[in-house]
């Protein structure tokens, strides 16, 4: 074949390479570097959730395939949580539950792996997840409010609040002052997965009347949640009716359980007596040895579902995370954790003209140059002329 063509088909199909690559997936989108590094390793050390939020300019509705693309699109850059690898946490569209695609959207989450949505709207129809939906509004500058956040907790018993960073390119910003009393109140700072992981309460191995001793143990995870502590509730009463008070709690190998005081608010294995009450957080296949006063007797004890340290739970939900460097720049001091609902970035659209355009100067570049070396062929005589005239 001759050179020249080689060499226009060449500079042809390098030119048409983004044009091909654009058409190669079927949820085409471009990665956030964040996720892993930086931004992504720091979130997730502190607690953060990573969930999903659905494919760039894709319908969850309308193509429930996608979501396993955009679960397979987070887990191939970071864990769900320091807790555990896989997603727990999706986004859903607030489209009503009775499209027509509705029991293929639920089939697609449960065969994904998801336990927790967004959104009570799908509650009906999708009984076998849990459901977290934003309660106190959102966190932006002059839509943030102290009176609804104070509001949810007291008639939900749990706050749920969203955050955006970017809104049509344009950057907003957080409400401070919302934030810093936030962070100054007694919240259990969370995400859903690690809700619906740490419900699993402990079971009592032994006691008996004559025993100031309570042998209690953390059974196993669930299958699909994350290996997150159990918080549990113990009450125990002596033969009198009165509780008892705890006076240490120890592994069973006689090392102490960590004490948590009044402030702490991240989940982590521990104990503390209150009013009456054991708040017992502890990891899953883990016996744990509830010292009580000698000279009581135990009648009885009571294990009931908790929160972490008896705290109201705190989520806020991060909204169609495209940067997670933008979205958790501003909270790098805050307390709250969030639950970050990533969608990756749509594909940066180039114009058709502009391949070709410059495909054509490109070869007609070319021809030009190929004319002018075949034009250009001074004769032996100039060269002879030019050496004499030296």
């Amino acid at each position: 074949m001759n050179r020249g063509i080689l060499v226009i088909f060449a500079a042809t199909l390098i030119l048409s390479i983004p044009v091909v690559n654009a058409e190669l997936s079927d949820y085409p989108h471009d990665e956030d570097g964040w996720l892993t590094r930086l931004a992504g390793p720091e979130r997730l050390a502190l607690g953060d959730e990573f969930g999903c939020h659905g494919m760039p300019d894709v319908s969850i509705l309308e193509d429930p395939n996608s979501v396993q693309a955009c679960i397979s699109y987070v887990n191939n850059l970071i864990p769900a949580s320091r807790w555990g690898n896989n997603t727990l946490t999706f986004g859903l569209p607030i489209d009503s539950s009775q499209h027509s695609n509705s029991a293929e959207l639920r089939n697609s989450l449960l065969g994904s792996g998801i336990e927790a949505i967004d959104n009570t709207q799908f509650s009906e129809n999708f009984s076998e997840f849990s459901s977290f939906e934003v309660n106190a509004g959102s966190l932006e500058k002059s839509i943030a409010s102290i009176e609804s956040i104070q509001s949810a907790a007291q008639e939900n018993g749990i706050v749920i609040m969203s955050w955006i960073a970017e809104m049509e390119d344009l950057n907003v910003r957080r409400d401070r002052d919302v934030v810093a009393w936030i962070d100054e109140q007694p919240f259990w700072f969370t995400t859903p997965g690690e809700i619906i992981s740490s419900q699993t309460v402990v079971v009592v191995d032994s006691f008996n009347n004559t025993s100031s001793t309570v042998e209690v143990r953390q059974p196993s995870a669930e299958s699909g949640l994350w290996e997150t502590p159990g918080n549990s509730l113990i009450v125990t009463k002596g033969i009198d009716g009165n509780s008892l008070p705890v006076i240490s709690v120890k592994y069973a190998n006689g090392t102490g359980l960590p004490e948590l005081n009044s402030t702490d608010n991240h989940l982590r294995e521990g104990w503390r007596f209150d009013n009456g009450s054991l708040h017992l957080s502890l990891l899953p296949n883990t016996i744990a040895l509830i010292d009580y006063n000698s000279g009581e007797s135990i009648d009885s004890v009571q294990v009931m579902e908790d929160t972490f340290n008896g705290m109201v739970p705190f989520i806020v939900y991060g909204l169609h995370v495209v940067d997670l460097f933008e979205w958790s720049s501003g909270f790098k001091d805050s307390s709250i954790r969030f639950t970050w609902l990533v969608e990756p970035r749509p594909v940066t659209q180039m114009d058709w003209i502009l391949p070709v355009i410059a495909g054509i100067v490109g070869i007609v570049t070319i021809i030009q140059m190929r004319r002018l070396i075949r034009t250009d062929n001074p004769s032996i005589q100039l060269y002879r002329n030019m050496f004499e005239s030296e």
